[in-house]
């Protein structure tokens, strides 16, 4: 008797997690992956840090070879096996080796072949040698080109996630960093005043950052690069990388009839099923169901394509999981810096159709009188009906990967800005504090909800401080702290002497008071909401309105 094949196309994340499972699922089984190139279980999230130094051995980036891999799962392994075609009515893939072409029958197939680079149009960019991160090919090459050119500069066109990461590998290089970004800002993903976290900290390492700009054409000549800008400006670099995004590499899917979604990915259901039943896809060259908006979308991490690889191997070896789908749940740092993102930005849940809301908090990521602590800056948006937290951003010190880890939570389990009041959180000194980030995050939202909050956003105080120059301001920082910084025109007055010099606030205007980070600030609004002053307190204090003056 025959025993049923499953053949994967495509390893690393979602391939290697299916053929895994599979093997673990169903021991009778033939399991065969055919990988495009030379590596079919590598850690490509690693690849940076790699470069950098921060990995210092090649072989750590290697989870598995072909014979580890093999041998584990029982599998066949074959590197540098491309599949050209899939015929999805005779069960038979084309496959493309250094030997010919030659034809694989199958009874059950995965899709996993990831994601492809996007190229922008740029004139003269076909015609230059770059370099990309993402392939252990691509780090040989880099390696290569670093130690025998040795080159001083590098142009990295790309703003976002990978762009970040490479411009942090290649200072620890020692090179003069570029970074060209169209969008106004780096990480355009995030929210501009929590990405500018990261933006100032590459500012601080000397990162030259061209955003808003594009860059129009590339020459390459005696081994220097050209960039030309919009607005007759140019870079010369000795160096160049394209970090310009990906989109799903769907060819062999489109021409076999797969159905692709309106993302453009492959479409499946929860099982991981294409339109065919006997075809499963799996990875960054999916369509995705984000949770929270409910909308089709692409996610091209290694997160969801591994938990996507574990149900497609699952199932296509008879056995029987789900995939309900993503939360969107992402993190990126640069040095002693992060930005980390779950669930949907404001802007993304108004375009959701969300009746939403947000709060602005920032608070130490321990206590403040352990020594160590660092300051963490979070966004939280809430549906107003329901009262359901709807996402998170945050971004300071490395800790708020867990206040965004634990939203993400929250998310599946559809809490609202009340629970998070009295969600109970580890706590000693050392590593929290009596009062979470995120209870607090819970108690702003919620008093907001409650009409008890008074709180007004940064941005639309600094709008307000723009329209009217008779705007009544109050600091209530200590003498010291006033003194180092302050807002123009905003007056002093500590919050423990509020009571006692109320003749120097007019109550019959309103009156803006901010703190450091909020809570003096809260706690004053308060004091004088009780006594008949029309009082809001500036959400995140003066920090959160330095940071939306820096935008």
């Amino acid at each position: 008797m025959n025993k049923e094949k499953l053949i994967i196309i495509g390893g690393v994340a979602a391939g290697a997690s299916a053929a895994a499972k599979a093997r673990r699922t169903n021991e009778h089984i033939k399991i065969k992956i055919f990988e495009k190139n030379g590596y079919v279980s590598y850690a490509n999230c690693g690849l940076p840090y790699y470069i950098g130094g921060t990995i210092n051995k090649r072989k750590s980036l290697l989870l598995h070879t072909t014979k580890t891999l093999g041998k584990r799962f029982n599998a066949d392994i074959l590197v540098n096996h491309e599949v050209l075609e899939i015929d999805a009515k005779r069960k038979v893939v084309s496959v493309r080796n250094d030997e010919g072409v030659f034809e694989e029958s199958f009874d059950k197939l995965i899709i996993a072949t990831g994601s492809k680079p996007v190229i922008p149009d740029i004139e003269g960019i076909e015609d230059v040698p770059y370099f990309q991160m993402r392939t252990v090919e691509d780090v040989d090459a880099i390696k290569r080109f670093l130690e025998e050119k040795k080159p001083e500069s590098v142009a990295i066109i790309g703003g976002g996630y990978i762009g970040v990461e490479v411009a942090e590998a290649m200072l620890h290089c020692g090179l003069m960093i570029n970074v060209i970004e169209m969008a106004p800002y780096v990480l355009p993903g995030y929210s501009p005043e929590i990405a500018l976290t990261i933006e100032e900290r590459m500012k601080e390492e000397g990162v030259k950052l061209f955003c808003g700009r594009k860059v129009k054409k590339v020459v390459f000549e005696n081994e220097k690069y050209r960039l030309f800008l919009d607005g007759d400006e140019f870079i010369d670099v000795d160096m160049l990388f394209l970090a310009t995004g990906v989109k799903p590499n769907v060819e062999i899917a489109k021409n076999t009839g797969i159905e692709l979604g309106e993302t453009g990915g492959i479409l499946t259901n929860s099982y991981m099923q294409t339109n065919y039943d006997y075809i499963f896809a799996a990875g960054d060259a999916v369509e995705k169901l984000h949770l929270i908006s409910g909308k089709k979308v692409l996610f091209p991490l290694a997160g969801p394509a591994n938990r996507e690889g574990r149900v497609a191997g699952c199932n296509a070896a008879g056995g029987i999981l789900e995939n309900p789908g993503i939360i969107g749940t992402s993190v990126v740092g640069f040095f002693d810096k992060v930005v980390a993102k779950t669930g949907l930005s404001f802007k993304e849940a108004l375009e959701a159709g969300f009746d939403a809301d947000y709060v602005y908090t920032e608070d130490p990521d321990h206590a403040e009188y352990y020594p160590g602590f660092k300051y963490i800056y979070m966004k939280t948006v809430y549906d107003k009906k329901s009262k359901r937290v709807l996402g998170v951003e945050a971004s300071g010190s490395y800790d708020a990967v867990r206040k965004v880890d634990v939203i993400a939570t929250a998310l599946y389990g559809g809490l609202t800005i009340y629970d998070l009041e009295n969600i109970d959180f580890c706590y000693a000194p050392p590593f929290g504090s009596a009062r979470d980030n995120i209870n607090k995050a819970g108690f702003v939202a919620a008093n907001q909800d409650r009409g008890e909050g008074y709180g007004i956003k940064p941005d639309y105080f600094l709008d307000l401080m723009m329209k009217d120059d008779s705007l009544q301001v109050i600091d209530v920082r200590t003498k010291l702290e006033y003194n180092a910084y302050r807002i123009d025109r905003a007056k002093n007055i500590y919050v423990n002497d509020i009571r006692d010099k109320l003749d120097e606030i007019d109550k019959t205007r309103p009156v803006y008071l901010y703190c450091a980070v909020g809570f003096r600030g809260y706690l004053a609004t308060r004091f004088l909401r009780n006594l008949g002053y029309e009082a809001y307190n500036v959400l995140g204090g003066i920090e959160s309105i330095i940071r939306f003056k820096n935008l």
